[in-house]
């Protein structure tokens, strides 16, 4: 009987209960928007004139840290390390591809689905020999004990599994980092080695997000700590790790934890302002109230600042003022020295 691979059980990674809501829209419409998102990405590789998976995966590597991550990688990855009989790797590399979904706040995508399809591959299957369906369990096993943030029993787990991976900053590096980080455990090497992979995890909110996680617990006071949590604001605004990075954000600027959910990163302001002045809607400025009712801190003076250098026009200065009659407080004292431009 032939072997079915890693890579084509993918739609059990998508699959959940009667109940659950779906992952994430139509399967076969999601997996060809990833197939075709990585298609200019992987025009180049030429795997059929490879000689061995490492090339390969080299390869990969390379166009990761070049151009960061791009839909489809993570499956051409778990293709790749399936085919060469490594199905740890294979579903390490499907979880990858998941795991930049989730952060990025891609469709429907949700932990709880996430989870359900992980376990969907430790429901024993005929195709696999006994031994494949040992590997495959173990590293779903490892990957859910951090997925669920047990992270001392992850790091022993996926170092079992992956600890001889040479690559600096392969994703198994990144997890075992990232445990590292979260138990507290992370000394200067291990720091410094988390900010050495930056260049091929750029642009995934997670990884700013465990950095600033355990910078908030281990280095009160460092100025980078807010550009960490703005950082995965920024890449994702709406995603999953977003709400506890403006948390974070929020205490470093010195305000309430309630605070948090109307502060607005310095890319957030100047995206609103550029908005509102290309549409010459000055009604698009509206988000940046609530910002502009919050003490003195740094996010709300840059708003109010920008929005200031707006009001020498009328439209703006007119619509201030409109605000300011409507306002109470902090506010209304804010939108009248605004208006004044």
């Amino acid at each position: 009987m032939k072997k079915k691979s890693v890579f084509l059980l993918l739609p059990l990674l998508f699959t959940v209960s009667c109940a659950a809501k779906s992952l994430p829209g139509d399967l076969k419409g999601f997996q060809a928007g990833a197939e075709q998102g990585a298609d200019s990405r992987l025009a180049d590789m030429r795997f059929m004139e490879t000689d061995t998976l490492s090339a390969a995966l080299d390869e990969l590597a390379e166009l990761e840290r070049s151009g960061g991550f791009a839909p489809g990688l993570g499956l051409a990855e778990s293709k790749l390390r399936e085919e060469a009989g490594d199905y740890a790797g294979a579903v390490l590399a499907v979880y990858k591809e998941l795991s930049w979904a989730y952060a990025l706040g891609a469709g429907d995508l949700t932990r709880e689905g996430i989870r359900q399809g992980l376990e969907k591959l430790l429901e024993p299957q005929s195709v696999f020999s006994p031994e494949m369906q040992a590997e495959i369990t173990a590293a779903v096993k490892a990957i859910l004990t951090f997925f669920e943030g047990r992270y001392d029993e992850a790091e022993k787990q996926l170092a079992a599994l992956y600890g001889k991976d040479e690559e600096a900053d392969s994703f198994s590096r990144f997890l075992l980092l990232s445990c590292a980080l979260e138990t507290g455990n992370a000394g200067r090497k291990e720091y410094s080695a988390y900010g050495s992979i930056r260049s091929r995890y750029a642009g995934f909110p997670e990884y700013w997000y465990r950095f600033a996680r355990y910078e908030e617990k281990n280095i009160p006071g460092d100025g980078s700590l807010t550009a960490h949590a703005e950082r995965c604001i920024n890449l994702a605004p709406e995603g999953p790790y977003a709400a506890e990075c403006r948390i974070i954000f929020a205490k470093t600027l010195g305000l309430k934890q309630e605070d948090a959910p109307v502060l607005k990163t310095r890319a957030e302001i100047e995206a609103a302002v550029a908005g509102a002045v290309n549409q010459r809607k000055p009604e698009l400025l509206s988000e940046l109230l609530p910002l502009a009712s919050l003490p003195d801190n740094p996010s709300t003076l840059y708003a109010s600042g920008a929005m200031r250098a707006l009001a020498g026009e009328s439209l703006f200065r007119s619509w201030f003022l409109k605000e300011a009659e409507k306002a109470r407080g902090r506010l209304a004292e804010r939108l009248l020295y605004i208006s004044r431009g």
